[in-house]
């Protein structure tokens, strides 16, 4: 399994910073969840850095929805792309219930029109059937969630940095993320 090389302690920040360097491969803007945006990496606050949205105001999907805009304000990682595009809605339970994520998505979902994206639960390999679990219940059933295991994002992430991708496709990404709905 590839080794992540990202000089940060907490595991939760590991994780979200591989998913901007990914996302920004694959020239996606990234929202980071505003409560995170004072990480220090590399010498420098994750919100300051280039290719991270600042303000979900600056996306233009979202200008007609303020209440989306506020349901997004703590969700830990959004793409954007080509002011078009959503790719992913991602929400990455380390130490907390997969629950949690989920009713933030959700939450987010209910209050933004009808859209193609993913929504994705990002966690640690072994949690897979806890998340398979958690988004079969009713209230989730609409998100038609993914399970993107933190093994995939560290394979992801090391081929991003190792090669530069080019031309990626966004059906690319659910080689990565595996559906858990049971229908």
């Amino acid at each position: 399994m590839p080794d992540i090389n990202i000089n940060i302690q907490r595991r939760h920040a590991q994780i979200q910073i591989a998913l901007f360097f990914i996302g920004r491969q694959l020239k996606y803007r990234t929202w980071i969840a505003q409560n995170d945006k004072g990480i220090i990496y590399q010498n420098k606050k994750l919100g300051e850095t280039e290719g991270i949205v600042v303000s979900l105001k600056d996306e233009k999907l979202l200008l007609a929805f303020e209440d989306a805009m506020r349901a997004a304000l703590l969700i830990d990682c959004i793409w954007f792309k080509n002011g078009k595009l959503m790719p992913a809605v991602m929400e990455i339970e380390h130490s907390t219930g997969v629950t949690s994520g989920l009713s933030r998505m959700k939450n987010f979902k209910d209050k933004f029109p009808p859209y193609p994206t993913r929504y994705v639960i990002v966690a640690p390999d072994e949690d897979r059937q806890k998340v398979i679990k958690e988004a079969n219940k009713p209230q989730f059933h609409d998100l038609d969630t993914r399970f993107f295991p933190y093994s995939a994002v560290e394979e992801l992430y090391a081929l991003c940095m190792k090669r530069k991708l080019n031309g990626i496709t966004e059906e690319f990404l659910d080689c990565y993320m595996e559906p858990v709905l049971m229908k």
